[in-house]
């Protein structure tokens, strides 16, 4: 993925992030509403939305149904096109249709929210460290602030003043969100920049040869860090949907269209772990939970 192709959102993803994470109307303002910054400390660093832009949302619903029992449901009232992705009836993300025009680029991107103590001041500091506002900061509804910024190595993130009222006790259903990593070209640059940005404080959590994974946590582990272990012009935010069987889950994959980025290995999570791309390009890990032994 090209740096110059990765900003491809259209401005429907504001509308859509306020209706869909809290459901009714949005209403864009340039100034703070006085709720939007009322994050408790175990609040902040949680990722709390996914969207996936993409050119070609008949084959994203062809592949991403097929290989999770997701459905899709278009969103009346919000805007044209998008599209809600719902597991048993639960909504858990989105679809946002683009022109393949854009950017002259038809691949895609999965946009992932996060919540921070504070848009305004978040996006500040992401253009103090050499990154890009693409739109924003504004209300998308009166109680929510939201802004979708570039960092220094192009990866692209959404920022929330507050999530959904839909948390989930305990581990996640299958063919659910698990968990998030950012897959790094610079990842010593990506840990400062997110420890000024959200307020990530990082460790080392396991080292393999030249490998190293970092884990970023507020007040707990909220997500991974490695470098790329594969072939890219920008950074990335990967999401990881549990599943019961990644080396199955894979080889659907490839059947329906995508393509295997990193395969299930005794070496990987003991072959709990499959990296792939959808039919598009965005990337999307498929894990097994729990699973035994972790030598990566």
């Amino acid at each position: 993925m090209r740096a110059d192709t990765v900003l491809v959102m259209p401005r429907s993803v504001f509308a859509v992030v306020a209706a869909v994470l809290i459901a009714g109307g949005a209403a864009e303002s340039q100034q703070p509403p006085r709720d939007a910054q009322s994050l408790r400390p175990d609040q902040v660093g949680a990722f709390v939305w996914h969207d996936l832009v993409t050119a070609n949302p008949s084959g994203a619903r062809l592949f991403y149904g097929s290989l999770f029992g997701w459905t899709f449901e278009e969103a009346a009232g919000i805007d044209p096109g998008y599209t809600i992705i719902k597991h048993e009836g639960r909504p858990i993300g989105g679809l946002v249709p683009r022109q393949t025009s854009e950017a002259g680029s038809t691949e895609a991107q999965w946009l992932t929210y996060i919540t921070v103590a504070d848009v305004d001041k978040a996006a500040t500091a992401v253009q103090r460290a050499g990154g890009r506002i693409f739109r924003g900061p504004l209300n998308a509804r009166r109680d929510l602030r939201v802004a979708v910024v570039i960092d220094p190595q192009g990866a692209s993130l959404g920022l929330a003043s507050r999530g959904p009222a839909l948390a989930e006790e305990g581990p996640p259903a299958l063919h659910r969100w698990l968990w998030m990593e950012y897959v790094a070209r610079d990842p010593a640059a990506a840990l400062k920049f997110y420890g000024d940005v959200v307020g990530f404080s990082n460790m080392v959590h396991q080292t393999r040869d030249t490998f190293v994974y970092y884990l970023l946590s507020t007040d707990r582990p909220r997500a991974g860090l490695f470098r790329s272990l594969w072939d890219r012009d920008t950074s990335v935010w990967l999401p990881y949907v549990r599943v019961a069987d990644p080396a199955e889950a894979a080889a659907r994959a490839v059947a329906l269209g995508g393509r295997v980025v990193l395969p299930p290995g005794p070496t990987v999570r003991n072959g709990s772990l499959a990296i792939v791309l959808d039919p598009a390009g965005a990337p999307i890990a498929l894990q097994k939970y729990p699973f035994d032994g972790d030598t990566q």
